[in-house]
Formats: C-alpha cells, structure tokens, sequence
C-alpha cells in the first residue's frame, strides 16, 4: 500500500512565505544593478568623449594663464579653423584635443613668459552643450541647456516624474567630478520654497538620476496576491 506524506498547512505557508520574499529581493536587486550599470556607463562615455573630442568651427575656447591676464582670451573657432591669442597671434586648432591644444599653447607660450607656465584650457562645444536625466521620468534623454538650469525645470523638460519616483533621493552627478554624487531631497525644497537655490542648478554635462522609490503598500499588495494565489493550488492538489 502506497504512503502518501503530507506536509501539514504552516509549514507549505512558512515554505511559500519564504520562496516569495526571496523572489522579490532578488527581482529589486537585478533592477538596482540594471541602474547603477546604466550611470556607470553614462559617466564613463561622458569622460571619454571629452578627452577624446576634437575642436572644430564654431567651439568655444577659454585661455586662462595664472598671473599673465594679457595672454587670457575668450574666442570661437573660426570657419577657417583658427583661433587669436594676444601676443602670440593666429593659430589652427582644427582637430586637436582638450590636451593638444594646451600642449601646444605651452609650448608657443615659453617664448613669451619665463618660469614656471600655468595653463588652463576650458572648450565650449555649442552642439554638445545638455544634460543628461535618468530614471523614473517620463522622457529620460539628453536635453540641450544654453547655460544652466534648474533641475526641476529639466525634470519638467522630461515629461515630469512617474508615480514612482522618488523625489527625496535624486542624484546629482555633476561633470567636474563625476565620481561623486550629490544627494537631493526634492521634496524638501518643494516645501520651504527653494526651488532656485544653487545646489539644484544643472550645468552642461551634469547628469541627474532620479531612483523608484520602495512603495511598501504596493509590493506588500503583490506579495499578499501570491500567496493568496499558492493557497488556492495548495487546497486544491492538497
């Protein structure tokens, strides 16, 4: 005669119970990887094509050298592929890189100063000039910015947040220093009326990540749906 072993109802509950909150951690761990991914790759393709970008017609070129004001300029490149320094003239920039260009400049440059040269080089491309948002908006993209802007403004410029957004947890990762991150609570600004301040205003380069939040009623919903659900199968085949 065949035995038939049955495990009593708590303990299959207890089993279900804990084959579903496992589930759901795992699926929001696979989503919070899929996102620090996405910003990963966001910030290193954003490094690399400014080391890597070559001037062209039209850039925007800032020539700072400490304690030699006379040889500071602001220019754009000309048609021709020129820009002028004081002092030293006209000269091609065409196709050269952020560290070419000062390269070259340092090198012209020691015919005019003596000692020690600090140089800075800043290029303004007018075509590359936006923000980057992610995440829980409607139309996450790159948006083009003049000069700056608010970062409520660029979230308004996406389509506005989704109804998961987490608005007290936005990332703000700003060009100068991309390994670092800036933690925003939105809401808190929303309520004391400083919509404005500087810590929210976005310059070209920046990116903003705006994370889901953990709705708690919603994924407890779900988990109650499921074991509704296991309990049914189990009182039918039980």
């Amino acid at each position: 005669m065949r035995t038939i072993f049955r495990f009593p109802f708590p303990a299959l509950f207890i089993i279900c119970l804990l084959a579903v909150i496992q589930a759901c951690s795992t699926t929001r761990g696979i989503s919070e990887d899929r996102n620090d991914q996405i910003l990963d790759r966001t910030v290193s393709e954003g490094l690399t094509a400014e080391a890597t970008y070559k001037i062209r017609p039209g850039d925007e070129i800032e020539i700072l050298v400490w304690e030699q004001p006379s040889f500071n300029t602001l220019t754009t490149v000309s048609r021709m592929g020129t820009i002028a320094i004081p002092l030293v003239g006209e000269i091609s920039v065409t196709g050269f890189t952020q560290e070419e260009l000062k390269r070259s400049l340092e090198h012209k440059l020691t015919e005019y100063i003596r000692g020690d040269l600090n140089l800075t080089v800043s290029i303004r491309n007018t075509d590359t000039m936006i923000v980057s948002i992610i995440g829980m908006v409607e139309r996450p993209d790159n948006y083009s910015v003049a000069d700056q802007t608010s970062i409520f403004r660029l979230i308004a410029t996406a389509g506005g947040h989704t109804e998961f957004a987490d608005l007290s947890k936005v990332k703000l990762y700003r060009q100068a220093s991309p390994e670092n991150y800036v933690k925003l609570d939105l809401i808190e600004y929303l309520d004391s009326g400083q919509m404005n301040s500087s810590p929210l205003i976005v310059r070209p380069g920046d990116i903003v990540y705006v994370p889901k939040k953990e709705n708690v009623v919603r994924e407890m919903s779900e988990f109650l749906r499921d074991i509704v659900v296991l309990f049914g199968i189990f009182r039918v085949f039980g």
